[in-house]
């Protein structure tokens, strides 16, 4: 917590030296801290949350996200007023935050070791069954000197297999069976978002151990996140950012 602003960091992204990164909760002096439904930013809030995530003045990058697997290259501090349309971001410059807003969905936060580039990546199920983080991790592989192997990652606070009931028909859009949970009372399976990214990130050439995933469920943790699987229309986003110092 700062100035009253409880967000959340990953250590093995903290490990980076230059890298500034965060997870927003809805915690905030006893207010709620919410970024809006719908793609709608709230103004106040988000000066809040940068300044207590040391992000203060930084100019932010957004992307009005359609549960693709579009990946955008921010190459200038002058953006668009109109977010352009897209599910990851990523970028080579300094001073610059990238963000992502959800609510249950993944957020996921990418980086360089050498803190040389960075992304963020918002990943529904349908952005999983498009493998967005997988072609995020391509886009940075890209790079001059820059491979897979070289990337730490952080999963952030989303849905849990515990809450993540599913159809039959989203279970028909993936290869892979282990990504979903069958048990007795349910009566759909449920899909593990998390383990699923994670398994795409490796399967993208990054080392199992440079990936963190975080155990917290957005819907069952009312305390602390906004879920639209728990509140419908009326949920709030959380904004998970990253940058690069100056």
């Amino acid at each position: 917590m700062k100035s009253g602003i409880t967000f959340l960091k990953a250590p093995v992204l903290e490990s980076i030296s230059g890298l500034v990164h965060a997870f927003s909760t809805r915690r905030a002096e006893g207010e709620d801290l919410t970024f809006g439904g719908g793609g709608r930013i709230a103004a106040a809030d988000l000066t809040r949350f940068m300044a207590a995530a040391e992000l203060e003045a930084w100019p932010i990058a957004r992307l009005k996200q359609i549960h693709s697997n579009i990946v955008h290259e921010v190459a200038g501090n002058t953006f668009p007023s109109e977010p352009p349309e897209g599910d990851a971001a990523e970028t080579s410059l300094r001073g610059i935050a990238i963000g992502i807003m959800t609510a249950d969905c993944v957020p996921i936060l990418i980086a360089d070791r050498r803190g040389r580039c960075v992304a963020a990546a918002h990943a529904g199920w349908r952005g999983t069954a498009q493998a967005v983080v997988r072609k995020a991790i391509e886009v940075m592989a890209s790079r001059d000197g820059i491979a897979a192997r070289d990337l730490w990652a952080a999963i952030g606070p989303h849905i849990g297999v515990c809450c993540m009931e599913v159809g039959e028909e989203v279970v028909d859009r993936f290869s892979q069976p282990e990504i979903f949970e069958r048990r007795p009372g349910w009566t759909k399976p449920h899909l593990d978002l998390g383990k699923a990214n994670r398994l795409q990130m490796i399967a993208a050439g990054m080392p199992p151990e440079r990936i963190q995933v975080s155990t917290l469920c957005t819907r069952c943790r009312g305390d602390m996140f906004h879920s639209y699987r728990r509140d419908g229309n009326r949920a709030g986003r959380m904004l998970s950012v990253i940058g690069l110092q100056p």
